[in-house]
């Protein structure tokens, strides 16, 4: 062993170790890295919703490419598909007009632009976007 006095923390060699008790300044020094649990949670929330938003996009996206090319819906997946962008496209049936086209692979679905499937498509991925600049935001250690 040596014969040196050990240093107390934050103190010179040789002097009292102390209570052991954390000061207001090592509390400090513990949390200022690290965000608060209430923007933890609400970071978690903003990040949930940007994913969701994101499969929503990819959802529209798989969509517009399938009323384009005018796919059956007769498979399940295409249905599937059909079905939730119908749902997602509730806010913005009929602000645009679909532009249609040629003949599709059946009488029932005809090979079209939908402008408002476009349209939401960029709502979404706006939303999509403040999502994750919320999310970076509250990521954030707080300053001073």
């Amino acid at each position: 062993m040596s014969d040196q006095p050990v240093a107390a923390p934050g103190g010179s060699p040789g002097a009292p170790a102390e209570s052991g008790r954390a000061g207001p300044a090592d509390d400090a020094e513990q949390t200022a890295g690290e965000p608060h649990p209430l923007r933890r949670a609400f970071r978690l929330i903003a990040v949930a919703i940007f994913c969701y938003v994101m499969l929503l996009e990819l959802v529209l996206l798989i969509g517009f490419v399938c009323v384009l090319f005018g796919i059956d819906p007769s498979t399940w997946f295409v249905d599937l598909v059909y079905r939730t962008v119908d749902r997602t496209m509730q806010p913005f049936r009929g602000l645009f007009t679909a532009i249609e086209f040629g003949t599709g692979s059946s009488e029932e679905v005809r090979p079209t632009i939908e402008s408002s499937l476009v349209f939401a498509m960029i709502v979404y991925g706006i939303i999509a976007l403040a999502a994750h600049d919320l999310a970076e935001w509250l990521g954030r250690p707080r300053r001073g």
